[in-house]
């Protein structure tokens, strides 16, 4: 195992969770043929509790472990690092157990909350799929802590190669499970949605193990400066007192992300039904908006993951020696990284947005509308993310706790506003939450950029420089596509539409590259070394 350097392993967690991504986004469409819409409904609820509870239990605890151990590796505390992960273990075990168990008992009154008043006929089945998926809380938080341990020693590759591992054994028991349930042995949906759940803590047993072997295999690199955890010179209540620290506000910060996803789904089915739609359109628009098309949206995102995993021990460790100019080096880094793979990808979806979605869903006059407005919303999502994830690392979490709340709140007060707004205006009512939701993050950068200036003296100027240069860019390849767009090209059916999208698709790449490239954004972005060093490893491997 070799450790990795911030953009190296940002690119490699990138590419690793793109792929994650996109067999997620593609096994959908098989998924999605099997279970149908009551299915897909099912699993979207399941799936928002499991991870309301995921972060209330654990959530923080990986982001607390990377960051203790960057922080003692910097310091060569190299014992007390040992025993922080051994503590952290120990305290998912109790932690992990307690949430299981609340989850499990739960389930009926959560399944109540969602659909009284709107569907109550379905209740028993949501009240079946999460349960089943609340025995993930008892395999997932150990993957998460041994990854955040991985990452904090800056091994970004196999913490990022195991997310492969997790996703395809997912995909492959959720498929099978569900077709041999549904199709074989004729059982309810319910029954086959069920049997899919399984799958995901299949994927992170399976992952888990992996990790651990990894580990092993390594164990001379891990335990080079290391006589022996036991030597270590922090205790055990400092040690859980550090993480308490650097973990509960991550965990009151996702916590408080996943009620306003739960009470966003609620309020969107809410507002939609006060302006005529039905329960089963309230239901289907609600899946459409925070299940479906996120997923396709993941692809955006997926950058941010990787950023999120790589980061922290750089931000750490510029931060303990109190380099000022590294922190602003890498908070212009990390946004310029951001955008530039962001953005064009966006513009593109939000461009295609129609035959995108019906590649992957049954087709729909509203799905390529959502898809596109939540791909531009997918891009200040993800510098939040970052943003917030480099505030952590500095111990900053006064402003992460603003940024989050502020934001959150104006996305709740002006939810049901914008869709009686848009609804009055003759425009889709439906958007109104994506308007919300794009209004808060952008509220919530505002206060990042401002406080992060104002306390570390941060300035933007080349990830402002950068941005411009890429809207340029993004704004050309747009054009071009545009006129491609009318040329007769027709998106008739699924594989035509493949096909057609990946001419544009290649097209669209082409274009972006050349002129960032002319421009000098790339090596502003990332480095004037970074294509030269991939040369010369290329080079290295075709000699051998």
């Amino acid at each position: 195992m070799k450790k990795n350097r911030f953009i190296e392993g940002t690119l490699f967690a990138y590419i690793i969770i793109l792929i994650t991504k996109v067999i997620g986004a593609f096994y959908i469409i098989p998924f999605r043929a099997i279970i149908g819409e009551e299915g897909g409904n099912l699993y979207g609820y399941a799936y928002q509790v499991y991870n309301l509870f995921l972060d209330i239990s654990t959530s923080g605890i990986p982001t607390a472990i990377s960051i203790i151990i960057a922080e003692y590796n910097a310091l060569k505390m190299f014992n007390e690092r040992e025993y922080a992960f051994k503590i952290a273990n120990k305290l998912v075990m109790c932690i992990s157990t307690i949430a299981f168990l609340a989850m499990f008992l739960l389930a009926e009154p959560i399944a109540h909350f969602y659909l009284n008043g709107i569907n109550e006929a379905n209740i028993p089945s949501v009240v079946m799929v999460i349960r089943v998926i609340s025995f993930c809380i008892l395999v997932i938080p150990f993957l998460s802590i041994t990854r955040g341990y991985l990452q904090g020693n800056r091994y970004t590759k196999a913490s990022s190669s195991s997310q492969l591992i997790e996703q395809v054994i997912r995909v492959v028991v959720a498929l099978v499970g569900a077709y041999v349930a549904i199709n074989v042995l004729h059982f309810d949906i319910p029954i086959g949605v069920s049997i899919a759940l399984t799958g995901t803590v299949l994927g992170g047993l399976g992952a888990y193990l992996f990790l651990r072997y990894k580990i092993h295999k390594n164990k001379s690199q891990f335990m080079e400066g290391v006589t022996s955890a036991n030597d270590s010179t922090v205790g055990a209540k400092e040690i859980i007192k550090k993480i308490a620290f650097r973990a509960v506000p991550v965990i009151i910060i996702a916590a408080t992300q996943n009620i306003y996803n739960i009470v966003d789904l609620k309020l969107v089915m809410q507002g939609l039904s006060q302006v005529g739609f039905s329960p089963i359109e309230c239901e289907t628009i609600g899946s459409v908006i925070v299940t479906y098309t996120p997923k396709i949206c993941m692809i955006i995102n997926s950058i941010a993951v990787g950023m999120c995993m790589s980061i922290i021990p750089f931000i750490v460790s510029s931060f303990v020696n109190k380099d000022n100019k590294e922190l602003t080096n890498k908070f212009n880094q990390a946004m310029s990284t951001i955008l530039f793979i962001s953005v064009p990808l966006a513009i593109f979806i939000a461009q295609f947005g129609t035959p995108i979605y019906d590649i992957f869903y049954e087709s729909r006059d509203y799905g390529g509308i959502i898809l596109g407005a939540n791909a531009v919303t997918s891009v200040l999502f993800s510098l939040q993310m970052v943003m917030d994830m480099m505030l952590q690392g500095m111990k900053n979490y006064k402003l992460v706790f603003l940024n989050t709340i502020v934001g959150l709140l104006i996305n709740i007060l002006l939810d049901i506003p914008i869709i009686l707004l848009l609804n009055n205006l003759g425009l889709d009512p439906f958007v109104g939450t994506i308007i919300a939701t794009a209004v808060g993050l952008a509220v919530s950068i505002i206060i990042i950029l401002i406080g992060a200036n104002i306390k570390y003296k941060i300035n933007y100027k080349n990830t402002f420089k950068s941005l411009f240069q890429i809207l340029i860019a993004s704004g050309i390849m747009t054009a071009i596509i545009y006129c491609l767009k009318y040329i007769g090209v027709e998106f008739a059916g699924r594989m035509q539409s493949i096909l057609v999208l990946g001419l544009f698709g290649v097209v669209s790449i082409g274009v972006y590259i050349l002129l960032t490239y002319v421009m000098g954004t790339m090596n502003l972005v990332f480095g004037e070394d970074i294509f030269k060093k991939f040369i010369d490893k290329f080079k290295k491997k075709k000699e051998v």
